[in-house]
């Protein structure tokens, strides 16, 4: 089964000059809300999606994962805040809903503890991605109490992208309007099988997805900065990092159907 995606986030575009190179190109726009500033969460992101763009920002659970650290959530909160409250359009916003990493239960507890904080961005048109995970509910059962906890099925479901996070048997338990693939973009084998399942129920559901767009690309944007000369116009101009990543998104940008 062919897919493309509705929106695919290009993810790793919290530094100041990647984050203008993509807003620049005016491609959906992917970032963490631990390492994001004031003039990001209060300027850049806003305007972005004033223009129509579209932007994911990341709680940051799976870096505090693979770091042994924990997420302290209430300075995420006031980074998703911030932007809202900027923002003429949050429907073009998409923030992901407080979760642990491969902990149902913990996931759950924060869910429950959360609840009106996450409802309340849903009731402002805000696209919460709520990721679902492994433990004693199967995934059809976690998404039942997630419209319970939350009081409405207005909100996207987060699927994690590899298999031993969630099966494409989970994926085939699940009826929903709206699903959203963490840290993949590119398909493999394993995506395909979950993508495939997915839709064998929800054919015309909303598919997006997000990946660290540069990390892949580290290479190909330090040759272009070398072979760039320096930007000589007046004013603060651009840095040759900006350029680069301008020039490489101009080449490779991830293909959404809606952007």
């Amino acid at each position: 089964m062919s897919h493309r995606w509705h929106l695919a986030f290009h993810s790793g575009m919290s530094a100041s000059s990647d984050l203008r190179a993509a807003v620049d190109v005016g491609v959906p726009i992917g970032v963490v809300a631990p390492l994001l500033s004031l003039s990001k969460v209060f300027l850049a992101l806003p305007r972005h999606l004033d223009s129509g763009g579209s932007v994911f920002i990341d709680s940051g659970a799976f870096a505090a994962f693979q770091k042994g650290e924990t997420v302290i959530w209430e300075r995420v909160f006031q980074k998703y805040e911030s932007v809202i409250l900027m923002t003429a359009k949050p429907q073009g916003l998409s923030i992901v809903a407080p979760d642990v990493i491969g902990d149902q239960v913990a996931t759950l507890k924060l869910w429950s503890e959360h609840a009106e904080r996450v409802k309340n961005w849903i009731g402002k048109g805000v696209r919460v991605i709520v990721p679902l995970q492994r433990g004693a509910l199967d995934a059809a059962q976690m998404l039942a109490l997630a419209k319970d906890t939350f009081g409405s099925d207005r909100f996207c479901v987060g699927v994690p992208s590899n298999l031993e996070a969630m099966s494409a048997g989970d994926c085939s338990t699940l009826h929903h309007s709206d699903f959203h693939i963490l840290g993949r973009v590119v398909m493999t084998d394993e995506l395909v099988q979950k993508i495939d399942a997915l839709k064998a129920n929800n054919p015309d559901a909303n598919y997006t997805a997000d990946a660290n767009w540069l990390r892949a690309r580290t290479r190909k944007i330090s040759i272009e900065v070398s072979s760039l000369a320096p930007d000589r116009s007046s004013g603060l101009g651009d840095t040759k990092r900006t350029r680069a990543v301008r020039n490489v998104l101009q080449q490779e940008a991830y293909y959404s159907l809606l952007a």
